[in-house]
C-alpha cells in the first residue's frame, strides 16, 4: 500500500466514515430518537426528530457563557481565567476528537482505516487498538469532570463529583466486559477479537457483552446522575453556554453511539463483516441503553453506587477470574 492511499484511507475514515462525519449525524438522529422514545412512553408525541440538530445550531447562536473569567489586572487571576476558557472551549473539543479516534479504530464494515499488526518474534499480532479505544471511551468522562471542577457553580462541581464517583464505581465491570474476549483470545487485536467466532468465544462475548449493557447508564452518565427534566440546574453545564455549551452537548450524544458501535463490533457475532447485523447491533444497544434509561430514572445515586460497588464490581472480578481460569484450562 502506497503512502498515498494510506493517507487517503485514514483522511476517510476520520472525517467522513465511521469517523467525523458518519459519527455527529448519527449520534444526533439517535439523540432524536431516545427523546422521541422516551415521549411516547410517557405518553406525549415528543419533538422532531431533528430537535438536536436545532439544538445544536441554536446553542451556536447564543453568546459563549465561560464561568469564573475575568478582566482583572491581578496576573494570577488572569492566568486561571484563561486556564478556565481554555477548559471549557478545549475540554469538548478534545473529547469529540477521542471519540471519533475510538470509532475509526474498530474495524466495522466499510471501514477503509489501515490496520497495522506489530508482530513479536514471529508470534500472532500485538494489537493494541483495544486499549486504545477503551481509554478513548473514558475521555468525555473526564472532561465532565473537568469541567465541573473548574466551573464556579457549586451544582457543576456537585456533578463533576458524582460523575468521578460513578466513574470509579463501574470501572470494574467495565475493564471486565472490555477485556474479557482479549484475556481468552490472548491478544489487544480488535480485529481479531471481532472475527473470532469460535463457541468458547461466542460464550465469553454473550457474557461480556452483558455486563457492557449494565455498565451503559453509568458510562453515558444517564438519569438518575444527569439532571431531570423538570430542573434548570442542568450539571456541569449550568452555567455554560453558547458554542461551549453546543460542543459539549454534542460530545454525549456521539458518546452514546460511539459505545453502541464497539458493542456492534466487539460483543456481536459477525457485527464487524455483515452490514445488517451491524446495523441491527447498533439499534439493539441504543433500544435497551434507552429502556435501562426509562427504568432507572427514579433510582437514586446511593443506590446506582451501591449497585455498581457491591454488585457489578464483584461480578466482574469473578468473571475476569473465571476467564483466566478458562484460559488456562
Amino acid at each position: 500500500m502506497s503512502f498515498s492511499e494510506v493517507t487517503l484511507r485514514v483522511l476517510v475514515s476520520v472525517l467522513l466514515y465511521p469517523g467525523l462525519l458518519f459519527l455527529i449525524l448519527t449520534g444526533l438522529l439517535a439523540e432524536g430518537w431516545r427523546r422521541k422514545f422516551v415521549a411516547r412512553a410517557e405518553g406525549r408525541i415528543g419533538p422532531s426528530l431533528r430537535q438536536p440538530f436545532y439544538d445544536v445550531r441554536k446553542y451556536l447562536g447564543r453568546i459563549a457563557v465561560v464561568p469564573g473569567t475575568t478582566k482583572a489586572n491581578d496576573p494570577r487571576l488572569v492566568a486561571k481565567s484563561e486556564l478556565t476558557r481554555a477548559g471549557v472551549f478545549g475540554g469538548p473539543l478534545v473529547g469529540v476528537g477521542a471519540l471519533v479516534m475510538a470509532t475509526v479504530l474498530l474495524p466495522l464494515p466499510g471501514n477503509l482505516w489501515p490496520f497495522f499488526s506489530v508482530r513479536l518474534a514471529g508470534e500472532r499480532p500485538l494489537g493494541l487498538d483495544l486499549l486504545g479505544v477503551a481509554l478513548l471511551l473514558q475521555i468525555p468522562a473526564l472532561v465532565t469532570i473537568i469541567l465541573g471542577t473548574i466551573a464556579s457553580s457549586i451544582y457543576a462541581q456537585l456533578a463533576a463529583s458524582r460523575t468521578a464517583q460513578l466513574l470509579v464505581a463501574y470501572m470494574t465491570p467495565y475493564l471486565a466486559a472490555v477485556f474479557g474476549p482479549a484475556i481468552v483470545l490472548g491478544t489487544l487485536d480488535l480485529k481479531l477479537l471481532a472475527a473470532s467466532t469460535s463457541p468458547t468465544m461466542l460464550a465469553v462475548k454473550f457474557g461480556c457483552g452483558f455486563i457492557w449493557l449494565v455498565c451503559q447508564p453509568a458510562q453515558l452518565r444517564t438519569r438518575p446522575l444527569a439532571a431531570s427534566r423538570g430542573e434548570t440546574l442542568e450539571g456541569v453545564t449550568t452555567n455554560i453556554g453558547g458554542a461551549p455549551l453546543a460542543m459539549y452537548k454534542l460530545m454525549n450524544w456521539v458518546e452514546r453511539m460511539a459505545a453502541a458501535l464497539l458493542f456492534a463490533a466487539l460483543f456481536v457475532p459477525l457485527g464487524a463483516s455483515n452490514p445488517a447485523v451491524f446495523i441491527g447491533a447498533v439499534l439493539l444497544d441504543l433500544g435497551l441503553v434507552g429502556v435501562l434509561e426509562g427504568l432507572l430514572s427514579q433510582v437514586r445515586l446511593k443506590d446506582a453506587l451501591d449497585f455498581y460497588l457491591r454488585f457489578a464490581s464483584v461480578g466482574g472480578a469473578v468473571w475476569l477470574l473465571v476467564l483466566v481460569l478458562l484460559l488456562r484450562a
